[in-house]
C-alpha cells in the first residue's frame, strides 16, 4: 500500500442503508427486480463523494444488527473473536481503532443515534474523548475546532426505522402526521399489541409511544404481507432523512475533508428486506441485508468501483496504518485494503462470514437491556442460540437454518449470477464453505476453554493469596 498518513479520518456510518439505494451505485434500483414500485432516489450529495472516490461495490456485513456489525468495523476482527455476535449481550473485548488513534496521539469523537447499543454498555466508548447521543451539530462543531489530530465517528439512525424521522426532535410534525396517516390507512388501533418492542435509544415517554405506534403499523403490514408498501416507506425514509438532516451535514464534512488532509469513509451496517423470509433486517442472512456500501473518500485516494468481494472487517486494517505517527502491528482478521493504487493490491483468498443468534423473546431481551442500563456491568450475560449462519466467498453462499436445540434444519446453497442469487448445486462448493463454518464455529468453543483456563488460575492466584474463593 503506497505511504500516506491522514491528520484527520472521519467515519460515517447510516445506519440500515442498502447498497442499492445509492442513486449513484453500480448496483442502484436494484430492488426494482423484487419490489413493483415506482420510486426515484435523491442520494445527489452521497452520490457526488461516490462519484469521487474509492467505491467497495461488495461488501458483506458480519451480522445483520448494529452492534455486531459496528464492532467489526471498529475491531478488524470476526464476532466470535471481538464477541458482540449478538443483538445486545457481551461486550467488545477487542481493542476499536479509538484505541488504535489514541496511542498515537488523535483525538477522539463518537457521535450515534442509538446509545443503548453503540453505547458504553457494550463497550464502544472505551478511548473516546468526546461522546455525543442525537447531536451531529456538537460533534462535528468538535471536530472543527480541535488542534490536532482527530478520529470521529458519526452514526445516524435515521434510515431505520421510523424510517427518515428517528424521533421527534427530527421528524417533529411529520413524524405525527405520518403515523395518522398509515393508522388510518391501514385502520390500526392506537392499542395494537406488539411483540417488537425493543429499541436502540433512550426516548421520552411520548417518543416510546409514538415508536411502538410505528412499530404496530409495521407489523399489521407484514402480517397483511404488504412487502411493497413496507419497502417503499423505507425508501421514502432515506429521501427524508438526506433532505432533513444528512445533506447539509454531509456537504459541511466535505468541505472539511477537501481543505484538510483529511479522510472520509462511509458505510453501513446493514440493509433491509421485506418478504416473507425477512422482516426488516431482524436476522436476515440475504444479500439485501448483507451487502452494504464502503466508500472512502479523500486526497490521494484513487477514484475507483471495484466489484470484488471484500468485508466490513477490512476497514480497520485499511486505516490503522494510515493514522500519523502510528506503529501499531497487529494481526487482525480483516485485511488490508489499497485505496490507493489498487493495482498493487495483494489478492488473497478471502471468505464473509455472518451469524443471528437469538434469545428467543424480544420481551426478554428488552427486559435484560432495561436492567443493564440501570444496574450497570455486573449482569450475567443472557444464554443465546445460533439460529442461522452463512458464509460466501464472491459467488458462492450457504445458508444453514438451526432450531433452539441445535440441530440443522435446512441448508440453502446460491450461486450468484449476475447482480442476484440463484439456487444451484454444487457439492464440491457446499463442502469447501460448510468446513469454514465449522471452523468459525470451533472459535467459540476455543475462546470459551481459554476464558475457562484464565477463570481457573485467577482463582488459585487469589487463594495463594489468602482469599477464600
Amino acid at each position: 500500500m503506497n505511504k500516506k498518513n491522514f491528520q484527520h479520518i472521519i467515519l460515517i456510518s447510516l445506519d440500515t442503508l442498502r447498497a442499492d439505494c445509492i442513486s449513484a451505485s453500480p448496483l442502484a434500483y436494484n430492488f426494482l427486480n423484487k419490489y413493483k414500485i415506482n420510486f426515484k432516489l435523491k442520494t445527489q450529495g452521497l452520490d457526488d463523494i461516490l462519484n469521487n472516490g474509492f467505491y467497495f461495490n461488495d461488501c458483506i456485513s458480519s451480522a445483520p444488527y448494529t452492534s455486531a456489525s459496528h464492532a467489526s468495523y471498529f475491531t478488524g476482527f470476526w464476532p466470535v473473536n471481538h464477541r458482540v455476535y449478538e443483538f445486545f449481550n457481551r461486550k467488545i473485548n477487542k481493542p476499536t481503532i479509538f484505541e488504535y488513534a489514541k496511542r498515537s496521539g488523535y483525538q477522539t469523537i463518537f457521535q450515534t443515534d442509538f446509545p443503548i447499543i453503540l453505547g458504553k454498555y457494550l463497550g464502544f466508548t472505551k478511548c473516546v474523548d468526546h461522546y455525543y447521543v442525537e447531536n451531529e451539530k456538537a460533534a462535528l462543531n468538535q471536530l472543527v475546532n480541535t488542534k490536532g489530530k482527530t478520529l470521529s465517528f458519526f452514526h445516524f439512525g435515521g434510515i431505520h426505522y421510523p424510517y427518515g424521522f428517528h424521533n421527534l426532535k427530527f421528524g417533529g410534525k411529520d413524524y405525527l402526521r405520518k403515523i395518522n396517516i398509515l393508522e388510518k390507512k391501514y385502520k390500526i388501533k392506537k392499542s395494537e399489541q406488539i411483540e417488537d418492542v425493543l429499541d436502540e435509544s433512550f426516548r421520552s415517554a411520548l417518543d416510546r409511544k409514538l415508536l411502538l405506534r410505528y412499530k404496530a403499523i409495521i407489523e399489521v403490514m407484514y402480517e397483511e404481507e404488504l412487502y411493497d408498501d413496507l419497502f417503499y416507506l423505507y425508501l421514502e425514509g432515506i429521501n427524508y432523512f438526506f433532505k432533513n438532516r444528512f445533506n447539509d451535514f454531509l456537504k459541511k464534512i466535505k468541505f472539511f475533508v477537501d481543505n484538510h488532509n483529511a479522510l472520509l469513509v462511509i458505510f453501513s451496517d446493514h440493509g433491509e428486506a421485506w418478504d416473507k423470509n425477512s422482516y426488516g433486517h431482524h436476522n436476515s442472512l440475504s444479500d439485501e441485508t448483507l451487502r452494504v456500501p464502503l466508500l472512502f473518500y479523500g486526497k490521494g485516494v484513487q477514484r475507483k468501483v471495484v466489484n470484488d468481494m471484500v468485508r466490513t472487517i477490512d476497514l480497520v486494517p485499511t486505516i490503522i496504518d494510515l493514522l500519523e505517527d502510528s506503529k501499531i502491528k497487529i494481526k487482525m482478521d480483516g485485511k488490508r485494503l489499497n485505496i490507493f493504487n489498487y493495482k498493487k493490491q495483494k489478492f488473497l483468498k478471502k471468505y464473509a462470514i455472518a451469524q443471528v443468534w437469538k434469545v428467543g423473546d424480544k420481551s426478554k431481551l428488552y427486559n435484560y437491556q432495561k436492567k443493564v442500563s440501570m444496574e450497570g456491568e455486573n449482569i450475567k450475560p443472557l444464554k443465546t442460540f445460533l439460529d442461522s449462519e452463512t458464509a460466501y466467498d464472491g459467488r458462492h453462499k450457504l445458508i444453514r437454518l438451526y432450531n433452539q436445540n441445535g440441530y440443522l434444519i435446512d441448508e440453502i446453497f446460491l450461486f450468484k449470477k449476475g447482480k442476484n442469487f440463484i439456487r444451484f448445486q454444487n457439492k464440491k462448493k457446499v463442502i469447501s464453505l460448510r468446513k469454514i463454518l465449522k471452523n468459525y464455529n470451533n472459535l467459540f468453543k476455543n475462546n470459551v476453554d481459554i476464558i475457562k483456563e484464565i477463570s481457573v488460575n485467577l482463582k488459585k492466584s487469589l487463594q495463594d493469596l489468602g482469599y477464600k474463593v
